[in-house]
């Protein structure tokens, strides 16, 4: 179900104070206008009443698309982690969710991330009907190949998204300098789940914690790295 409880926000440029309503959990399937919000970023905006600047809130929620059986907790990577699992276990303290689970015999991805980015990422990835696991493989081998080739300073970090005209692609960061654009290589994430994908077994049944940390301990494990 979709949660919320209201909030006082003090704008940072006049020091107004206005209401703002801040999601516990969403369910896209309950509150379906909410999808977009999230996708674009509005339901994290807070507009000032009085001089109209729009600020970014930032806190924990579950986003749950009950439509294409995934959860993503945002918020701290542990207590989602281990919030999930308990779902996963139909444990007594996310009960309402685990009811939820109980009236299909399709098993749920369930995820936890700690940043924005990643957030948004989750969602351009299942949006695809991509494999996340596979992706996260992909954007580690291009930051290693980044790495071996001399370029790299330290915090350089790949992301997938989808541009304005559906194409998916890839760009490399640090920081907030963009180090690079490329297409999605839908041929090599190809290559990637021929050979993986006996090794990484079903998706839904994977820890919920899926990121370049995972990428590499998982390559590392198969002699990769």
């Amino acid at each position: 179900m979709t949660s919320t409880r209201n909030v006082h926000v003090t704008c940072p440029a006049c020091h107004a104070q206005g209401d703002f309503t801040v999601y516990k959990s969403i369910n896209t399937k309950e509150s379906p206008a909410l999808k977009a919000k999230v996708r674009d970023g509005s339901l994290f905006q807070f507009v000032c009443p009085q001089c109209g600047m729009k600020t970014t809130v930032d806190y924990p929620f579950l986003y749950h698309q009950p439509e294409d059986h995934y959860m993503i907790n945002y918020g701290k990577l542990e207590d989602g982690a281990k919030a999930l699992e308990m779902l996963r276990g139909k444990g007594v303290a996310l009960k309402d969710w685990a009811t939820e689970m109980e009236k299909t015999t399709r098993p749920y991805v369930l995820r936890a991330v700690d940043d924005r980015l990643a957030f948004r990422e989750k969602l351009f990835i299942f949006d695809a009907g991509l494999d996340d696991r596979l992706v996260e493989i992909y954007k580690f081998m291009v930051c290693y190949q980044y790495a071996a080739a001399g370029k790299a300073q330290g915090g350089e970090h790949a992301y997938f998204y989808t541009d304005s005209k559906g194409h998916h692609r890839i760009q490399l960061v640090r920081g907030k300098e963009t180090l690079g654009l490329a297409d999605f290589p839908r041929k090599i994430y190809n290559q990637i789940h021929v050979e993986y994908a006996k090794k990484l077994g079903d998706i839904r049944k994977a820890e919920p914690v899926v990121d370049e940390a995972w990428a590499k301990k998982f390559l590392m494990a198969q002699g990769q790295v």
